[in-house]
């Protein structure tokens, strides 16, 4: 009986610290296999391609090196599949090196309806501020300078007026841009719910070992406890009587033999 208690606690033993060591045994990474420049779906082929891990899933992250004037749509590819999953854009970061900074100063006019001839009171009727942006690659923002109101009244009890914007805008040259692009598969997982409530795989893992390992020691110091001693359990042998051997003639009966007995008669 003791040695299969003893046998089943060094599996259980032996069980728990598997599993730990189970637990924080780290996933490796997958190895990633980049495609050709033309089975892409973008017209650029990435710097490199490699993932990270985000709240239980695996991201794909590709780097591009690009002229100044790329857009992301560029880049972006409308379908991607990785180890059979597939994958969506999820975000893009970017920067911007070398180059030079062109800066002009801009105006321009729009013609527009105000409801009153005084030029305060109409500029309630126009916006203070207008975006701009050209042919030639200058952008900005145009702000409101003046407006001019003519002194016929309309039809409609507007009067004709024209906006004066002006402002100062930039475009950049020459420069390359850095692209990152983050790819998240479509179909997340269900290992990612389990990371946004807080429990992860690994936890989970070494809540269940921390378990076992208890039950382990407490069988252990049960058994322990309810061991007797082997000598207090089996009764002690009495050492056999000595045999005496005594004559036939010798044998004494009442403190007489029989001599005497024949004497008396």
């Amino acid at each position: 009986m003791k040695k299969p208690v003893i046998t089943a606690l060094c599996c259980l033993l032996s069980l728990g610290t598997a599993t730990a060591a189970f637990a924080e045994e780290p996933t490796p990474a997958p190895e990633l296999v980049g495609l050709p420049p033309e089975d892409t779906a973008s017209l650029f082929y990435p710097d490199s391609i490699s993932w990270q891990e985000n709240g239980g899933q695996l991201l794909v992250v590709k780097q591009y090196s690009v002229p100044y004037g790329t857009t992301v749509a560029d880049l972006t590819e409308s379908t991607m599949q990785w180890n059979g999953v597939d994958y969506t854009l999820w975000g893009v970061t970017q920067s911007v090196e070398g180059g030079v900074t062109e800066e002009k100063e801009v105006t321009q006019d729009f013609e527009l309806s105000v409801r009153s001839a005084d030029a305060e009171t109409a500029r309630n009727d126009v916006k203070e501020s207008v975006a701009y942006d050209d042919e030639y690659g200058f952008s900005g923002t145009l702000t409101l300078q003046d407006i001019t109101i003519g002194e016929t009244l309309q039809a409609d009890s507007t009067y004709m007026a024209t906006a004066h914007y002006a402002g100062t805008v930039t475009r950049t040259e020459a420069g390359t841009v850095h692209y990152t692009l983050l790819y998240a598969p479509i179909s997340a997982p269900v290992v990612v719910a389990a990371a946004e409530s807080g429990i992860t795989p690994a936890l989970l893992i070494m809540g269940i070992a921390c378990a076992l390992l208890f039950i382990a020691v407490l069988l252990i110091i049960t058994h322990l406890l309810h061991k007797e001693p082997v000598h207090a359990t089996e009764p002690a042998k009495s050492a056999p009587a000595p045999k005496v051997y005594v004559p036939s003639g010798d044998i004494v009966l009442g403190g007489r033999n029989e001599d005497d007995d024949e004497e008396n008669l």
